[in-house]
């Protein structure tokens, strides 16, 4: 009898270790696939500069975007370069399709990113962030895309420059 508590015990603090450690690996390839998503913006900004002469353009004198128009933007504005809607998703922002699916939204993303007048060099001139997270989901800061295709978190986004 105690052999068999001491096996059920073991086997048990084998569960919850494996659970524990598996918890950990899906949260790190989490915030590897959304670095990746951010490295394929950051691609896809780099052509469309490279390609067209400018920064994509939102309309200058409005602000007043809804939402799903932003996306709508930046989507159609990088999908000719390799961006999907699927890569402009964080994987650990597990609201926003479920949320957005429910409202009907056709477009939507876990990325924001900064506007910049037509000068071909303006997004690399200063180092300024090109894009960020909406939301603290890796819990170290949002990460922020910077011109040199770093991704970084927000607690430390200027290490090393």
């Amino acid at each position: 009898m105690v052999e068999l508590l001491v096996a059920v015990g073991i086997g048990i603090f084998l569960i919850s270790l494996t659970v524990v450690v598996s918890d950990t690996f899906i949260k790190r390839a989490r915030k590897v696939a959304c670095i990746a998503n951010m490295r394929v913006l950051h691609s896809s900004l780099v052509a469309h500069v490279t390609d067209k002469g400018y920064w994509p353009q939102m309309e200058e004198d409005r602000f007043d975007y809804t939402e799903e128009e932003f996306f709508k933007f930046w989507i159609l504005a990088t999908e000719p370069y390799g961006m999907s809607q699927d890569s402009w998703i964080c994987p650990s922002d597990r609201n926003v399709a479920r949320i957005h699916g429910a409202m009907g939204s056709e477009y939507f993303g876990s990325y924001n990113v900064t506007r910049f007048d037509k000068a071909p060099a303006t997004p690399f001139r200063w180092n300024q962030p090109w894009a960020m997270e909406r939301g603290n989901f890796h819990g170290k800061g949002v990460h922020i895309l910077m011109p040199d295709g770093s991704v970084d978190d927000s607690q430390n986004p200027f290490a090393g420059r």
